[in-house]
């Protein structure tokens, strides 16, 4: 039975290592990119075509409950299986499974990966094993749990082995496939996946495996979650995008700068083409408006202070929309607390001390060596923001904790706002303003990590992590690329679109296992195919040819000409010529199309 239509996510830990995160939010719903954990590995198996899930939890589960419901909101079945005592990955398993009779999907909810669950089902029903265990290929071998293989068997596992001694480089990457009946095999209670299931059954040739390239990384330890927050790269649907919010300093300017003349083209062509723009710092509105607001000329929306200062610029005409401030005796409080700091640390500013400690209104800032003082000292001032977390540990013994927020901002510098007022609250105010849903958002930031002040985006909007303005206006460029990419379904298949102008066509053809398109011929223009995968079956004029991944062949005009494939399979295809309504001529149609 090929219906494999069900998916367990173990997600039930207490997530000890990610501490203090963890003590008030459960490991699943931690932020990377603007969702939670286990909803990117949710919204994988929804994309293919799993939408029965099982969510394995414990620690906290309420908040998880509330949060996911019925899953409903994502077009898939939620239900829950709940652990009330430990059980291990094994007894969480078997306790998630007891009902189910046929083959199911088992996912870790801390990997996040762009595993192909698709092609893995595949392959479980024709390698007939009852378990297949999806491997990623790792360098540093010695942290994991290695596979060493007989084919594509699964044999037995080497733990931490050193990397001269390891059977392999596949590591186990927390995906698989396997039948109720392997469950057998656990003991009563609390027991271990790994040890009492995996290990003894891989002896007996009942592990098949499937190689994962694409991204994997774990998110247990704090370093490792930093690090999937920087360099996670989630698929995002670019065309429904259409509100960017940008970070100001280090994200669209180089600190305390004004924007690039190519920077404002960029972002003018975009608002042009129909996105709302709007730019959030810490940094005060008169400033913000002098760094951005002077070169770009189009409609745009400054939301200054962390966004409790916004204000609409159309026309040459800037509008104050709405402006939260603190209090003086709060303004007073603070900026005590912040010259202490500067004392007790010796912080000398290079510039002046209404430079280093700086009243934005909503938003107290001390930028250590000045506000003003020249970048290339600022950026080796503290690179890893080591400093700053030891004066934020500092100013929690003297500010209240549940009165206000102490982040990190700029290069040098550490922000101090009311309790609640980061950039999630910036964003969801803004957008709640202009009746506007937080799926259209697209956001840019530097410091998009635990502790940065970009981090309170990731948790409500997808994020792209950016280094530098450059690194900034390389990924618009390629959004602006992607959002004129069109795909169009036929019935073969499908085919994206990636450029049309009257020179030249080019797209890529995908082409569904045992389906062809119409023998058909051009009259005006002729076409260059270079096969992406293997087995493609070319015809041309009566003769047929399989093309080999890489392979190419060309058409010319007035040539008959057909592509089919047995397995799913892909063509880049270069058009050349006149691209008229009457230049195809088709012969023979599986479809009946004319």
């Amino acid at each position: 039975m090929n219906n494999l239509d069900t998916a367990i996510i173990v997600a039930g830990g207490l997530g000890t290592r990610l501490r203090p995160l963890t003590d008030v939010t459960p490991k699943p719903l931690l932020p990377i990119r603007g969702k939670p954990i286990i909803e990117h590995a949710l919204l994988n198996f929804k994309k293919h075509g799993i939408k029965n899930i099982i969510l394995s939890i414990g620690y906290k589960a309420e908040q998880i409950k509330e949060y996911f419901g019925d899953g409903s909101r994502w077009g898939v079945n939620i239900s829950y299986s709940i652990e009330t005592e430990p059980l291990g990955t094994g007894g969480a398993i078997k306790l998630a499974a007891k009902d189910l009779t046929q083959p199911f999907f088992l996912a870790w909810g801390d990997n996040l990966m762009d595993i192909d669950f698709t092609r893995m089902k595949e392959e479980y029903f024709q390698k007939a094993a009852p378990l297949i265990m999806a491997l990623t290929p790792r360098e540093d071998v010695e942290n994991f749990g290695v596979a060493k293989l007989d084919r594509y068997k699964i044999i037995s596992f080497v733990e931490k082995p050193n990397r001269e001694e390891a059977p392999s480089n596949l590591i186990n990457a927390g995906a698989f496939i396997l039948h109720p009946d392997c469950l057998t095999i656990l003991p009563k209670g609390k027991s271990s996946i790994e040890k009492d299931c995996f290990e003894k059954i891989a002896g007996k040739g009942k592990i098949s495996s499937f190689i994962h390239e694409g991204q994997w990384f774990p998110t247990d330890t704090l370093e490792k979650y930093d690090l999937a927050n920087s360099q996670f790269k989630p698929e995002i649907n670019f065309k429904n995008k259409c509100i960017l919010i940008a970070d100001v300093d280090d994200t669209i300017c180089d600190s305390c700068q004004q924007i690039s003349e190519e920077m404002a083209e960029q972002i003018s062509i975009m608002i042009k083409d129909g996105q709302e723009w709007a730019f959030i710092s810490g940094t005060k509105s008169v400033d913000l408006m002098k760094m951005i607001s002077s070169k770009l000329k189009v409609k745009h929306h400054i939301l200054a202070t962390t966004g409790t200062n916004y204000t609409l610029l159309e026309n040459n005409i800037s509008s104050t929309i709405y402006n939260f401030s603190f209090d003086e005796e709060e303004k007073k409080e603070i900026i005590t607390a912040l010259e202490r700091l500067t004392e007790h640390f010796n912080i000398q500013s290079l510039t002046t001390k209404e430079d280093q400690i700086q009243d934005r209104d909503s938003q107290i800032t001390l930028s250590a060596i000045g506000r003003n003082a020249p970048s290339e000292l600022k950026a080796k001032y503290d690179p890893d923001g080591g400093k700053r977390r030891g004066w934020i540990e500092y100013l929690k013994t003297i500010l209240e904790a549940d009165k206000y927020d102490l982040k990190i901002g700029g290069t040098t510098s550490i922000d101090v706002t009311k309790k609640g007022l980061d950039k999630e609250w910036g964003i969801r105010t803004f957008l709640e303003h202009n009746g506007w849903q937080l799926d259209q958002v697209l956001f840019f930031g530097d410091k998009i990590y635990p502790g940065g002040n970009d981090f309170p985006a990731a948790k409500i909007v997808d994020c792209i992590p950016v280094k530098n303005p450059r690194d900034t206006l390389n990924k618009l460029k390629e959004i602006e690329l992607y959002k004129k990419i069109t795909l169009d379904q036929r019935p073969w298949g499908n085919f994206e679109q990636y450029t049309h102008n009257e020179l030249s066509t080019v797209k890529i053809l995908e082409i569904k296992p045992c389906q062809r398109l119409s023998l058909q011929a051009h009259r005006y223009r002729e076409e260059l195919w270079i096969a992406l995968d293997d087995d493609l079956i070319v015809e041309i004029d009566e003769e047929k040819r399989i093309l080999k991944k890489g392979e190419k062949v060309f058409i010319p005009k007035q040539a008959k000409h057909r592509l089919s494939s047995n397995n799913n399979a892909r063509v880049l295809e270069i058009s050349f010529g006149e691209f008229d309504e009457n230049d195809l001529i088709r012969f023979e149609d599986d479809y009946d199309r004319n």
